[in-house]
């Protein structure tokens, strides 16, 4: 038996914006991050979620005196999929079950990514 690994990337435009690339197999729920390893004759079905997600939960963390703040996000998406992530937000953050979208991020090696913003 074969594994193989996926290197599609878990983000992407389509025409209503960014959205995240969950995955599906066997007909179980889809999850996202996507399935990183599977075997070669395993079915696997992308799911795009998003661009728009309900706020299920967040936390501000205070990584210290020099460093500023920020929000990490749960956020569930109409598919039944719950996805973890940066929220980007001025000021206050938003309130629990606010319509969040998925928004372009860039982590601190330049590496692009995804972020939740109201």
């Amino acid at each position: 038996m074969k594994i193989i690994k996926r290197t599609d990337s878990h983000i992407r435009e389509n025409s209503r914006g960014m959205v995240l690339v969950a995955t599906q197999a066997g007909g179980k729920p889809a999850q996202f991050p996507p399935i990183e390893f599977v075997h070669n004759d395993q079915p696997i079905e992308e799911v795009e979620i998003g661009p728009i997600g309900s706020l299920y939960s967040f936390t501000v963390v205070h990584p210290g005196k020099d460093k500023p703040a920020y929000g990490l996000a749960m956020v569930d998406f109409e598919s039944g999929v719950r996805a973890f992530g940066r929220l980007l937000f001025d000021g206050s953050p938003p309130a629990i079950e606010s319509r969040v979208r998925v928004v372009p991020f860039a982590l601190p090696d330049g590496t692009p990514d995804y972020a939740f913003q109201e």
